[in-house]
């Protein structure tokens, strides 16, 4: 029988993953359960939302494949001295 209680550090990474959907249902059971008892997994996990709702509403800048080409070469000479 597998643990039903984990600790804060896997109870962050699930949240983490919840947050994209990629969670099973005995992962999904197993943080709801830690969340309900740990007040700082709970902050976390609404920081943790409030975070990915800023950086989903920023606008991305799409570089061409000429500017991609360019930032690489750029970093190879950098490397290179």
């Amino acid at each position: 029988m597998s643990k039903i209680f984990i600790s804060c550090d896997e109870a962050n990474i699930l949240c983490t993953r919840n947050q994209y959907s990629d969670l099973n249902p005995k992962e999904k059971f197993r943080y709801k359960l830690h969340n309900g008892h740990c007040v700082r997994c709970k902050n976390f996990s609404k920081k943790s939302r409030g975070f990915t709702r800023t950086l989903s509403k920023l606008g991305w800048v799409k570089l061409s494949t000429n500017q991609k080409a360019s930032i690489k070469q750029k970093l190879k000479a950098a490397m290179n001295k």
